[in-house]
């Protein structure tokens, strides 16, 4: 019951807050309008582009930084005979490997980011601009963490991963795991969909809407792709009920 009143609240807060936000908005609008000031994001394009492949050379050297630790770490594990020692080794070696993989992740979708917005600038605005060159040395980057990624699981986890894995691959890898970490991705996986379902595309929707009130402009693709993305996650669930309920 408290569980309830609690989701109940914060739910009327989110309103209110929203409402309260609409409100700001919409008098920054007027008032900017009735100065003459009009909301250009163009200028901002080449700053976006120029953090995120910023970003992206960060992570990735984050990435060589956490999967060398995982494999010295395995090396330790392997020789070392005292079984707290052992413990120790083992817990960092998959600790490293797995922070390295999540900012692997991270980095690809930085340097993509970085990739499209500087390749957006020199085909939509006709502005040359070098972040689209340091984008695709960014991307070859990538290519070879992902590499360096790959050889670190096989070298730690016994598993080979083919460079461009299919899902039955990666779902083979997951297999692989013992049970309890077998069951700790299953239970992130869906506190990722729950919220991904529940809060994140709902508030894009709403900032998406701000936008549009500020420019002026109905950004209707993202409204699109936002849509595509929640109807996606939602769908995907029919071949686990028809597998399993047959």
């Amino acid at each position: 019951m408290k569980k309830k009143k609690k989701g109940g609240l914060l739910f009327l807060m989110s309103i209110v807050l929203g409402g309260f936000l609409g409100m700001f908005v919409g008098m920054f609008k007027a008032r900017a309008e009735s100065n003459g000031i009009m909301l250009d994001v163009k200028p901002l394009i080449p700053w976006l582009s120029a953090i995120s492949l910023l970003l992206a050379v960060i992570i990735l050297f984050l990435t060589f930084n956490f999967l060398k630790k995982s494999r010295k770490f395995h090396s330790l594990y392997q020789e070392e005979m005292d079984d707290d020692l052992n413990e120790t080794y083992y817990v960092q070696m998959y600790r490293n490997l797995e922070f390295g993989t999540i900012a692997f992740n991270s980095a690809s979708v930085a340097i993509l980011l970085a990739l499209f917005i500087s390749g957006s600038e020199v085909i939509v605005l006709d502005i040359s601009h070098i972040t689209l060159s340091l984008s695709f040395l960014g991307l070859v980057l990538v290519l070879n963490a992902q590499k360096y990624l790959f050889k670190t699981i096989a070298i730690v986890r016994q598993f080979d991963l083919a460079f461009f894995s299919t899902p039955k691959d990666v779902m083979d890898f997951i297999n692989s795991y013992d049970e309890g970490e077998r069951q700790a991705n299953l239970e992130q996986s869906f506190r990722i969909l729950f919220q991904l379902h529940q809060y994140v595309l709902p508030t894009l929707y709403f900032l998406i809407a701000l936008f549009s009130l500020l420019t002026g402009e109905i950004q209707l693709l993202a409204f699109v792709l936002v849509g595509a993305i929640h109807v996606y996650i939602n769908v995907m669930q029919l071949p686990m009920v028809k597998r399993y309920f047959k």
